[in-house]
């Protein structure tokens, strides 16, 4: 496993805690117009069932599919349930050393009906795992933001790592 992998998903998984602590259940939870009335709460789901599929997959040696997911409405309401969940994937990835093969199972049909299975790695799927984060915390950045700017996050909260080294080497010159 790359170090650098684990410590990216060690730093993202910090960033959303600290959201967290940090955020009132009255703003986890209001519906904006700027997301299309949808909640922090919602995206904030959907980040950590992504990073739940995968500790599932990789703890029961079983196909994982991102497709294929419970929507956990009290997540999306309650911060103590995704303080919880945001934890127990920071545990996960702090004490499991995974190295072993997966098999992802994806789906671009409208109906989802036929389904592709292709080999991946654990260091693949915590690579996507990454990006996804990071693409639906820039989403809830705007809305912080904009909604609710006493709110501070982390300086590069929602930022691509390319984009960071890109603005810093912008700045050292």
């Amino acid at each position: 496993m790359q170090n650098q992998i684990l410590l990216a998903n060690r730093e993202i998984l910090n960033q959303l805690i600290h959201l967290c602590e940090n955020i009132n259940p009255v703003q986890y939870c209001k519906e904006l117009s700027l997301l299309s009335q949808n909640t922090i709460g919602k995206h904030m789901r959907h980040i950590i069932e992504f990073y739940d599929i995968l500790i599932e997959a990789y703890k029961e040696n079983k196909p994982l599919s991102y497709d294929h997911r419970v929507h956990c409405s009290e997540t999306e309401a309650s911060l103590v349930l995704a303080l919880q969940r945001l934890r127990k994937a920071l545990n996960w990835v702090e004490s499991e050393q995974p190295t072993k093969e997966l098999i992802l199972v994806v789906s671009y049909d409208s109906e989802g009906k036929n389904s592709v299975s292709i080999p991946s790695s654990i260091d693949r799927e915590l690579i996507y795992n990454i990006e996804h984060a990071i693409h639906h915390m820039a989403i809830i950045r705007i809305a912080i933001e904009k909604e609710f700017p006493d709110i501070k996050l982390h300086k590069n909260f929602g930022i691509a790592y390319s984009t960071i080294r890109y603005r810093d080497d912008l700045c050292a010159h």
